[in-house]
């Protein structure tokens, strides 16, 4: 009974094989891949400040604190950024006590911050823009990142290149073993952020970004943004001829 069983699976059995070989075909295929990076030069600056005020009446910190925001964002809008590029986050409010937080223990006085940001469209106005936010009231510069507004239109450029490089890759590759390379089987984006920014943590970070440039009024070294870099990587299959 055994063997009539197994040949009758045998025979089921083969269709399918043949059907599978059928859609699927053996394709001689070389894998590749580029990758191409973009400079570009930034002309977007987006700032983050804080503003912090500590006192042991909650209700005058509050105040203080609000005041000095209001200024903050004078100090942004007379720079040029538009309402819709500013944002303030949610007020934080913590109490510090003398030693630990104990049943009973006195608070010492009260931390209440924000943080502010903006985006700039004239890069030339961060070292300026940041010192007068900061003689409005800020208390520390959190971050100052430069980017690009045509980020889409440099990526893209960036896709084409690393295309074109894997082409170049496979075509030389194949050609080395007599080949000639057809159509693309399969295109795959490596993924990546894409974008590289310059970022600084603080003002004097900013302003040396150009250590040995000179000065321009004697006293504020001069602001070079340089360039960011817009990267792209891409896998590519081709069909072997």
């Amino acid at each position: 009974m055994k063997t009539p069983l197994l040949a009758l699976a045998a025979i089921l059995t083969a269709p399918l094989l043949f059907a599978q070989e059928a859609v699927l075909p053996a394709v001689p295929l070389i894998y590749t891949s580029g990758s191409a990076v973009v400079r570009v030069v930034p002309d977007l600056a987006d700032l983050s400040f804080e503003v912090e005020v500590r006192n042991a009446d909650l209700v005058l910190a509050r105040k203080l604190q609000g005041e000095r925001a209001q200024k903050i964002l004078g100090a942004l809008r007379a720079a040029g950024v538009a309402e819709t590029e500013l944002q303030s986050s949610q007020v934080q409010i913590a109490p510090n006590y003398t030693d630990g937080r104990q049943e009973g223990e006195q608070v010492r006085f009260y931390r209440v911050w924000q943080t502010i940001s903006g985006t700039l469209h004239d890069v030339k106005k961060v070292p300026d823009t940041t010192a007068n936010v900061v003689l409005a009231g800020a208390t520390s510069v959190r971050e100052i990142s430069l980017r690009t507004s045509q980020l889409r239109v440099y990526r893209d450029k960036a896709r084409a290149l690393a295309i074109r490089a894997a082409k170049e890759k496979a075509t030389a590759l194949a050609a080395e073993l007599g080949a000639k390379i057809g159509r693309p089987h399969s295109i795959t984006e490596i993924p990546d952020n894409g974008i590289g920014l310059v970022t600084g943590n603080g003002f004097n970070n900013i302003q040396q970004v150009a250590p040995d440039a000179e000065p321009g009024d004697g006293t504020i070294p001069a602001f070079a943004p340089g360039s960011i870099t817009v990267t792209a990587s891409i896998s590519v299959a081709f069909r072997l001829e």
